[in-house]
């Protein structure tokens, strides 16, 4: 049997169903489950979230005949590989325009799996010779780029089930065509 981008997604959000179910389990023993378990266990559905995202935009390429399918790992390169082949596709055009939308479960889905990535930065070494008589300068725009949020089973229940809606949505309508 021929494993498809269609059965690797429904995998892939099987597995984050299992594991937010996991963490939901725990979230009643929240004072005794180490932050670590919860964490560990919010990352990995984050993880099959983006997962099944990433087969989801191989699944719809796939389906408008596109050959380089391994070509296609974001947004940007479904919509750039659908315009080589002289295609378009609404559903790609409504994941980008969501991607884009900073308060969009999708938006906040890839961008905290962004930061499960991002490398600390190095701090800034200070000069041998500083001015003893200057308040040192702190940058505090930086924090404020990127809230920081604490995943818990609700979110990620929320993402999971917006995320399945549009896929379900989305193939009922491209199968009518």
């Amino acid at each position: 049997m021929t494993i498809s981008h269609l059965s690797l997604v429904n995998q892939k959000l099987a597995y984050a169903k299992a594991i937010i179910r996991n963490l939901e389990d725990l979230g009643s023993e929240a004072s005794a489950t180490p932050k670590l378990n919860r964490q560990a266990l919010a990352d990995a559905a984050v993880f099959h979230l983006v997962s099944a995202f990433h087969f989801y935009l191989r699944e719809l390429a796939d389906k408008q005949a596109i050959r380089n399918l391994s070509a296609v790992n974001s947004t940007h390169d479904l919509i750039d590989t659908l315009q080589q082949a002289e295609k378009t596709s609404s559903e790609s055009v409504e994941l980008h325009t969501l991607s884009q939308t900073a308060d969009s479960w999708l938006s906040q889905l890839l961008g905290y799996y962004e930061r499960i990535f991002k490398s600390p930065e190095k701090p800034k070494e200070k000069k041998s010779f500083g001015q003893e008589n200057l308040i040192e300068l702190v940058e505090l725009t930086e924090a404020c780029d990127q809230p920081s949020i604490e995943l818990t089973a609700d979110i990620l229940n929320s993402w999971l089930h917006n995320f399945r809606d549009l896929i379900i949505r989305q193939r009922e309508t491209s199968a009518e065509f």
